[in-house]
């Protein structure tokens, strides 16, 4: 019984503290996908998330700690954060793919054994 406590306090923390990361993930993407949209001549508020979109973020956040743990995840958000300011000096549209590139590479993360696993699971990738 005592197991069964102790791992449901670890679950409870781990899904408490992906959580936390989500709004900085979401300011940041947000900002992001703004001016990609807006250098496609497209309204950058429709950048902004719906409830679909968080719920399937914060499941993709989720699971990158599941798999990769809490400083993976952290360094994911903070390496989407630091892109805020490098997609600004963007200027065509193709250049934000090589923008995600680095993103994933800088924080340790994989396509196949990553991000593929996410977005199966969580309808969504990183």
């Amino acid at each position: 019984m005592f197991r069964n406590l102790i791992t449901a306090i670890c679950l409870a923390g781990t899904a408490a503290s992906a959580d936390a990361l989500l709004p900085r993930l979401e300011n940041a993407q947000v900002a992001i996908d703004s001016r990609m949209l807006a250098l496609g001549g497209t309204d950058p508020n429709a950048a902004r998330w719906g409830a679909q979109r968080r719920a399937q973020s914060a499941c993709a956040l989720k699971e990158l700690e599941h798999l990769r743990g809490r400083k993976t995840a952290e360094r994911y958000v903070r390496e989407v954060e630091k892109a805020v300011y490098q997609s600004k000096s963007l200027q065509n549209n193709w250049e934000f793919g090589g923008l995600a590139a680095r993103i994933h590479r800088d924080s340790g993360i994989r396509m196949q054994r990553d991000l593929v696993p996410i977005t199966r699971k969580c309808g969504t990738g990183l």
